[in-house]
């Protein structure tokens, strides 16, 4: 596999207490999202670990109303933003996937893994029995 370098947004653009959904697959949809949380950048997987469906309700709900829990929309599970660990929920115990990042120049990148090996675009699902074919 080689890395594909994908910028989010300028590290200035994510606020304490918010987050920011972005589409790097260029698919149509935020496929991870980022937030600052206690001066820390993190970019997860938008994916519940519960049923690998989205977490907001519509675009950039990724938190609580104070701003302090990622939340799953869908089943009202609530997640730590500094570890991604569900703390409430059907997904109790599990975390969110993390993805690597680095910050180059006051813009938060995203580091993006490709398949060389792989002559069609397939996504797949978190649950190893399921093959999701794209289109593009």
């Amino acid at each position: 596999m080689t890395r594909s370098d994908f910028p989010l947004c300028r590290v200035d653009d994510l606020k304490e207490g918010q987050a920011r959904g972005f589409d790097p697959l260029q698919r149509g949809k935020d496929s991870v999202f980022a937030l600052m949380h206690e001066g820390q950048v993190r970019i997860y997987r938008n994916s519940c670990p519960h049923l690998d469906v989205r977490l907001e309700y519509r675009k950039d709900r990724f938190l609580s109303a104070d701003g302090r829990l990622i939340v799953c929309y869908a089943h009202g599970a609530q997640f730590l933003p500094q570890t991604g660990e569900c703390v409430y929920g059907p997904c109790l115990g599990q975390k969110l996937d993390a993805l690597p990042w680095r910050l180059e120049e006051g813009w938060v990148v995203l580091q993006m893994p490709v398949a060389t090996a792989m002559s069609g675009s397939v996504e797949v699902s978190r649950l190893a029995i399921h093959r999701i074919p794209t289109r593009d």
